[in-house]
């Protein structure tokens, strides 16, 4: 898992799961001005050409392209209705942030994706910070829904794996026939000839 750590005009990356502060210890003029880092906590690998890939939820792959503007969103396992409606709550969650123009989210040219153009600042602030800071705000919000699907799929599969007394029988000894089913195992012809 990477970790993010942003601060006034700085990003390092860390390898770590546990949480680390730097342990600078700040002057008597320094302690009112001085605001903690925000951190990301996102399972995430940047690409050769800069890109961020993030791995985080279940269902989506989401990419952020710094260079092109525009955030995509792949599906991780077979497109379904699943994937649309989770791709679709991501770009309006972006949209209803101002990070995304509405008029330009739309299918990608990947069967399954989904992408859209992510918006000019006016003003120089850090657009990548602040879209990955968004990200994992909307991840958060998804977790008690996918927990609750894990639990779900899980219990199922122990359901019918190992059911419980009450939900099972014993077969006990069953008797085999001699002949089972429709078809005789004898070959027989029924056509004349044998042509067809």
């Amino acid at each position: 898992m990477a970790k993010l750590i942003i601060k006034q005009g700085e990003e390092t990356e860390e390898n770590s799961v546990e949480d680390k502060v730097e342990k600078e210890e700040p002057t008597i003029f320094d302690k009112e001005k001085q605001e903690p880092p925000m951190q990301v906590s996102l399972e995430m690998r940047k690409g050769l050409d800069g890109r961020i890939i993030i791995f985080d939820h279940d269902h989506i792959d989401i990419v952020y392209l710094p260079a092109k503007k525009k955030v995509v969103a792949f599906a991780k396992q077979d497109f379904s209705d699943i994937i649309y409606e989770t791709q679709t709550r991501l770009f309006d969650f972006l949209v209803s942030k101002g990070l995304c123009s509405p008029e330009s989210v739309h299918g990608g040219n990947v069967y399954g994706s989904m992408e859209g153009k992510i918006l000019e600042p006016e003003e120089q602030i850090p657009v990548g910070k602040l879209l990955l800071l968004n990200i994992e705000k909307w991840i958060d919000s998804e977790r008690p829904a996918l927990d609750m699907d894990k639990d779900y799929q899980e219990k199922f599969t122990d359901m019918l794996t190992d059911p419980e007394e009450k939900d099972s029988t014993e077969l006990g000894e069953v008797p085999h026939q001699e002949e089972k089913g429709s078809i005789p195992k004898a070959h027989q012809q029924r056509f004349i000839g044998g042509w067809w």
